[in-house]
């Protein structure tokens, strides 16, 4: 949670709390309900005057998960998911959160409910006034631009699809190439989307996000380790068995440029308590490129799309800021 003062000419005055939700919350009541306690802990703490405001305080709500837009203060979240259906199905975030906060005699009023790639680029824009894309390549990935109202089947007709206006547009790119066939998945590819828990789809986020990358290495070791092309025939690889068990985190060993490679070989030897010779450790450490350079490039491709889309947007083109959030791309080179 954070609270922003706009000051003319200085810096924006920000102050941040994590929260964390209590276990056993299992349905909306409860969620929202948790949410209004940790707003009003927020103001306390933070010791916001709310005392001088002639109107209620407003407050923005930013949610990792799609959402169709009911009315201008926000809509509800489009579950693929039964966890998600049991949580979110058919729930208006804005007003359902604003019920709470009124039982609880907040002066602050939920006004803006966006997917966070929309908030991203929207936060963008405060210092960079060309921002026309946003990028978050995190544990999934996700992208938005701005479109021009008129171009949106969706809402022509309506007094916004009639106006010269720009509208945000929440891409959904993880779930780019389900029904093209666009994209070329190799056999790695399909057998992590096979074991998933959602299979067929999110097939874009597959092949480039956080929470797969490593899984996709862990299945090039192990194949490689059936073909008898890395480590010794006695060596105790039943870590590498373990799905998941090789952290996308770790794949930041290519980066190892030692005569002996010894980044590789500790992380071998700790974490999976192998001892791996130079060539095994060099074997390693091009897999780990491989899969983050296919990556790098899958989404750079992407992104240099949406970028041509939202630039068509634009009645006299500039060179584009793209607003980028996420921890992968400040963990693998190639990105």
């Amino acid at each position: 949670m954070a609270s922003v003062k706009f000051v003319s000419g200085q810096p924006d005055a920000i102050n941040k709390q994590i929260f964390y939700m209590p276990q056993g919350v299992t349905s909306p009541a409860q969620l929202f309900s948790e949410a209004a306690m940790h707003v009003a802990q927020f103001i306390n703490t933070h010791h916001l005057d709310l005392s001088s405001c002639s109107n209620p305080l407003s407050m923005g709500v930013t949610i990792d998960l799609p959402l169709e837009e009911k009315s201008k203060a926000g809509g509800r979240v489009v579950c693929s998911t039964l966890a998600c259906r049991g949580m979110f199905g058919n729930v208006d975030i804005a007003r359902s959160l604003n019920s709470e906060l009124t039982k609880q005699h907040l002066p602050v009023k939920v006004t803006a409910t966006t997917n966070c790639v929309i908030s991203t680029m929207v936060a963008a824009q405060r210092h960079f006034q060309q921002t026309c894309v946003a990028l978050i390549l995190n544990h999934g990935i996700n992208a938005s631009y701005y479109e021009k109202a008129a171009k949106i089947p969706k809402i022509k007709g309506t007094e916004l699809g009639d106006s010269q206006a720009l509208v945000a547009i929440n891409t959904e790119l993880a779930r780019f190439g389900e029904n093209s066939g666009v994209l070329r998945p190799t056999m790695w590819d399909h057998r992590i989307d096979r074991e998933s828990a959602n299979t067929g789809r999110h097939v874009f986020e597959k092949l480039v996000a956080d929470k797969y990358l490593g899984e996709v290495v862990r299945n090039l070791i192990t194949d490689f380790m059936d073909a008898r092309l890395i480590f010794p025939k006695d060596a105790d690889v039943t870590m590498f068995s373990k799905s998941y068990s090789f952290f996308t985190s770790y794949m930041t060993i290519m980066e190892d440029n030692s005569s002996d490679l010894s980044e590789v070989g500790n992380l071998l030897t700790a974490g999976f308590n192998v001892n791996a010779s130079l060539v095994d450790r060099q074997i390693v450490r091009a897999l780990c490129k491989i899969v983050a350079m296919r990556a790098a490039k899958l989404v750079s491709a992407a992104v240099a799309g949406i970028v041509r889309k939202a630039t068509e947007a634009m009645d006299h083109p500039e060179p584009a800021v793209i607003s980028i959030s996420g921890q992968l791309t400040e963990m693998n080179q190639p990105y």
